[in-house]
């Protein structure tokens, strides 16, 4: 960049100095000219009509005239005699600009180049008595006075560069130096702030763009904890269905491989009933994994659903899972109560909240299900149940986790239930909690805040 502005300075100084010496020898040239117009005229007065017009006159008047050119011209514009050249009379110069304007005015003046190189001829012709006197004398032009200055311009070309690079070399210094701390503290992650009002706008577009660099590398941070997470959430998923299929593909295989040997009657059919119901298992949990992930691509469009209605079935759809563990219901269901959503999904909560609590009931435990309305519907299932310690609230939730951490343990499940609510309701805009004290009993209450 200095580099740059010096080579610029430089050149300007130069161009410049080219310029104004081209001016002023124009501008001399043209005094000159008028100089000499000025003295050619008084030259003229000099002359004496009485003494004639042949070649002796003409000379003789242009050696007292310094050497002069001095010609004689007739009416006609015909050349009598030129001090110059002799040979010239008789020539026919009444084409010549000096002569024409003399005629028409009684002088004139004109200026023509010269043969000699860098030189120009300055013509005055004047009427004198019956004829016309001419003088005319060589004079240096503009370019030729141009080519004479030429030496002294390069000097002056030479130091004016040298003068010209030192004050800007000064002067970028100067303007670079502020510059070069506002690049230092660029780098660091302070604030930049300079004296310089010229400078502020920089400073402040850095400022910015320090800002908007920051929120992006905590964004990028954010992704990749997220990218991390999701990693290791995908590892424990696989892993917990590994663990959970593998369980009863395990039974399977051992009763399979027993059925191969000759049993007695009842142990064959107990093999059987074994390799059913672990079957069923198996089933269950493909099922119930499918339909957690169908979650993700859920953009079937809602409608308005009876809430009231489907907690009443299932609550007689599950009554004799109840009855095994002597469980009492209470429902407390007001009647057409209604939630914007899919009627297969309201179906999904409230079951899988249902069978938790009875799942992880005592035996005679009860169960209490409330339905209300309102601008809010409220969908509520309490148990008096085992209860969930504190610590463990929110991993409820978390896919594949029992609160007996044996992956379905004496109370069976594969922990999915209510994964499979938290996001059902994580998508529809609707408020899940849960109460809960460990030995005592677990609430779970959904407030419909997207209700129709």
């Amino acid at each position: 960049m200095r580099a740059r502005i010096l080579l610029f300075t430089v050149l300007i100084s130069v161009l410049g100095l080219v310029v104004y010496a081209m001016f002023s020898v124009d501008v001399y040239n043209d005094y000159e000219i008028e100089s000499i117009r000025q003295s050619l005229k008084i030259y003229a007065k000099l002359y004496d009509e009485a003494d004639g017009s042949d070649g002796e006159t003409a000379r003789a008047l242009s050696e007292e005239l310094g050497g002069a050119r001095v010609t004689f011209i007739s009416e006609e514009g015909v050349v009598l005699s030129d001090s110059a050249l002799p040979d010239l009379a008789g020539a026919d110069h009444a084409d010549r600009a000096e002569f024409i304007e003399a005629r028409r005015s009684g002088e004139g003046f004109s200026v023509r180049a010269s043969e000699s190189a860098g030189s120009s001829s300055i013509y005055y012709c004047k009427k004198a008595g019956g004829i016309y006197l001419r003088i005319s004398v060589e004079a240096i032009s503009s370019w030729g006075l141009l080519l004479k200055m030429l030496p002294t311009l390069l000097w002056l070309i030479v130091l004016e560069s040298l003068l010209c690079g030192v004050c800007a070399y000064i002067s970028t210094s100067f303007v670079l130096k502020p510059v070069q701390e506002l690049v230092k503290k660029a780098a660091t992650d302070e604030k930049i702030d300079t004296k310089y009002a010229e400078l502020q706008p920089i400073a402040e577009a850095v400022n910015r763009m320090k800002d908007t660099l920051a929120e992006k590398v905590e964004e990028i941070e954010a992704e990749k904890e997220q990218v991390v997470k999701a990693t290791a959430s995908k590892n424990e998923f696989v892993s917990n269905i590994t663990h959970e299929m593998n369980t009863p593909l395990t039974s399977i295989k051992g009763f399979a491989e027993l059925l191969t040997t000759p049993l007695p009657e009842e142990q064959r059919k107990k093999a059987l009933d074994i390799i059913i119901r672990q079957s069923d298992r198996l089933s269950n949990l493909v099922e119930c994994v499918i339909n957690y992930n169908q979650l993700d691509n859920d953009d079937l469009p809602s409608y308005e659903v009876n809430l009231s209605k489907i907690a009443e079935e299932t609550a007689e759809i599950l009554k004799p899972d109840m009855e095994k563990r002597g469980i009492t219901l209470t429902a407390d269901i007001e009647k057409d109560v209604s939630v914007f959503s899919r009627h297969e999904r309201i179906v999904e909560i409230v079951g899988n909240l249902v069978r938790n609590a009875i799942k992880y009931n005592k035996e005679n435990g009860a169960i209490n299900l409330v339905v209300a309305g309102g601008k809010t519907p409220v969908l509520k299932v309490k148990d008096t149940g085992i209860g969930v310690a504190a610590e463990n609230k929110e991993k409820i939730f978390d896919r594949f986790f029992t609160v007996d951490k044996s992956h379905g343990g004496k109370h069976g499940g594969f922990g999915l239930g209510l994964a499979t609510v938290k996001k059902i309701c994580a998508r529809s805009g609707w408020n899940l909690s849960v109460e809960s004290e460990l030995g005592v009993g677990t609430q779970f209450t959904i407030e419909f805040t997207a209700a129709a």
